[in-house]
């Protein structure tokens, strides 16, 4: 989202400290310094997209499931810090993400699963100096979407590809500087959000076709439900 912004001339200011980010004031022909928008804003837009793809997400899954003739459904109301790890309790483990707490936040701080899916801060990152030259590098670098070597669809992949414009050193510091602020005046990054989270779940399982020949009426399942055992598991 910082990226984002200061790509097309915006940058932010923190609205919860009532603080313009210092040093800003130097980029002022890459952003607009004047008009910045407020840090609350971008946050609560960047949850609010990945939710919807993390939703997205599951309910493809979900269509998956049923020419595969497998049950599923999404759902909530598991604690996802437990799902995570994040609950405290040695008990449940959950899938083992690390994690921060601080007496400022209400609730745990994941922020990755190290050498496995690591997000892009502190303490997977010296500073977000580094983190943002990290992304920067994932978009940008060897099999990065906009390299030039990365496959595609296209006949002359090469040029589409490496066709995107790359971040300098100069906007990279931009970004960087409002990034860092975000962290030294919250403690983490983002500052108001969890760093990684999980909201919707999708279950897989195998239909107990009995329970349903008994209770349902016929087309209660697809001939793909009917069929899975022998298609997938046969003796």
């Amino acid at each position: 989202m910082l990226s984002y912004l200061a790509q097309n001339s915006f940058c932010i200011y923190d609205n919860v400290h009532d603080e313009k980010i210092a040093g800003l004031d130097r980029f002022r022909h890459l952003v607009d310094v004047d008009s910045p928008a407020p840090l609350t804003e971008i946050e609560l837009a960047a949850l609010t997209m990945c939710t919807a793809e993390l939703s997205i997400c599951c309910y493809a899954g979900m269509l998956i499931l049923q020419p595969l003739g497998l049950g599923g459904w999404m759902y909530t109301g598991v604690n996802w810090l437990s799902v995570l790890g994040a609950s405290g309790d040695p008990k449940v483990p959950g899938l083992g993400f690390r994690y921060d707490t601080d007496e400022s936040w209400t609730i745990p701080n994941p922020t990755g699963l190290t050498g496995i899916f690591e997000g892009y801060c502190p303490p997977h990152y010296p500073d977000m100096r580094a983190a943002v030259e990290a992304f920067t590098q994932r978009k940008f670098g060897p099999l990065g979407p906009f390299h030039s070597d990365t496959p595609g669809p296209w006949k002359d992949n090469a040029t589409v590809r490496g066709s995107a414009q790359g971040h300098n050193e100069e906007f990279k510091d931009c970004v960087a500087l409002m990034a860092q602020h975000i962290y030294d005046r919250f403690g983490k990054f983002p500052g108001m959000i969890p760093a990684v989270f999980i909201e919707t779940l999708l279950q897989a399982h195998h239909l107990d076709l009995e329970f349903y020949d008994h209770h349902f009426e016929p087309g209660a399942y697809l001939w793909t439900h009917a069929q899975h055992m022998a298609d997938w598991h046969p003796e």
